[in-house]
């Protein structure tokens, strides 16, 4: 190895608290874009933040299902926990009276995949900040 190279190797990046991290990653996840709020970047937050609750409310507009961690079926039991990477979004909706839906409403099915969309691009929103608080992402 030449001189650079062992100088490069040498050199360590200081790490974010593992603390900020965290409160970090549990903000991003309760409110989409606040991560990225907390790191300074307001115009991709709000991007971000007015995406995925629209993505949200298109399904809760479509009568999309919500699916229960104790159902028999694997599949359900993802799609709930998909539709939880949302974060508060889903207990609200339960909280002001939204049930879940009509399985025989003509776009439930759209509906419910808009929830589940909108809970998955939420967790790559998380796995964003992360990278950007970690340094890895410019």
């Amino acid at each position: 190895m030449g001189k650079k190279a062992v100088e490069d190797a040498a050199e360590v990046k200081p790490r974010a608290p593992v603390g900020r991290l965290v409160r970090l990653c549990v903000a991003a996840w309760l409110i989409p874009g606040c991560g990225h709020l907390m790191l300074g970047r307001k115009w991709r937050a709000l991007i971000l933040f007015v995406s995925i609750l629209s993505m949200f409310l298109l399904g809760v507009a479509m009568n999309g299902e919500f699916f229960s961690v104790h159902s028999a079926s694997y599949l359900e039991q993802l799609g709930f926990f998909g539709e939880m990477s949302v974060g508060v979004a889903v207990p609200a909706a339960r909280f002001f009276g939204y049930g879940g839906g009509n399985p025989f409403f003509v776009s439930a099915d759209y509906g419910t995949a808009f929830l589940i969309a909108a809970g998955m691009l939420n967790i790559l929103t998380i796995f964003d900040a992360y990278d950007i608080a970690l340094g890895r992402k410019p």
